[in-house]
């Protein structure tokens, strides 16, 4: 039995509503096709605090039995924050990044074809530009194993359940 066809489509939409769960106050959260820069954001228009999340690409782990391969996804939370009221955009990315942080490992998002999220990092992508921009750009990267082979649940044989050799005593 094969996952659902649009498993690796649905990914991003996905993490990004338990992002929103955790993060009610971003002004948006939403899926990103691949990686994402200041030019992005500045053509965008992507309002702040943001979240998006990508699948960068993937990789094949192992395999296992009955043509089962494991993928590894590449996967990245891109946060956007701009100056604020009352916080700085590096205190607020840095805030958010330290949520993801906490979320993230081990998460397999409620989705059977998912293993456990791994290999989790922060990176801060600020540079001169941003900073002259206003904007603070911080990623949190991490692999989710992903499976897009699923075996169907059947019972175990009779045999399993009932064995050995019945016990007899005296009459």
């Amino acid at each position: 039995m094969s996952a659902a066809p649009d498993t690796l489509s649905n990914l991003p939409q996905i993490i990004c509503d338990e992002v929103s769960i955790r993060l009610p106050d971003l002004k948006a959260c939403k899926p990103h096709a691949g990686k994402f820069s200041l030019e992005e954001l500045k053509k965008s228009g992507l309002t702040s605090p943001a979240v998006l999340i990508s699948t960068l690409g993937a990789k094949q782990g192992e395999g296992y039995a009955g043509h089962a391969t494991e993928f590894l996804l590449s996967m990245a939370a891109y946060v956007v924050c701009k100056d604020a009221l009352g916080l700085q955009r590096d205190l607020a990315a840095a805030n958010i990044c330290q949520v993801l942080l906490e979320l993230v490992p081990g998460k397999n998002w409620a989705n059977p074809a998912c293993g456990q999220a791994q290999g989790v990092a922060m990176h801060t992508l600020i540079s001169a530009k941003s900073k002259d921009s206003g904007v603070s750009l911080w990623a949190v990267t991490w692999n989710q194993p992903i499976t897009f082979f699923q075996s169907s649940p059947a019972p175990l044989g009779a045999q399993i359940y009932v064995g050995g050799t019945p016990i007899s005593g005296a009459s």
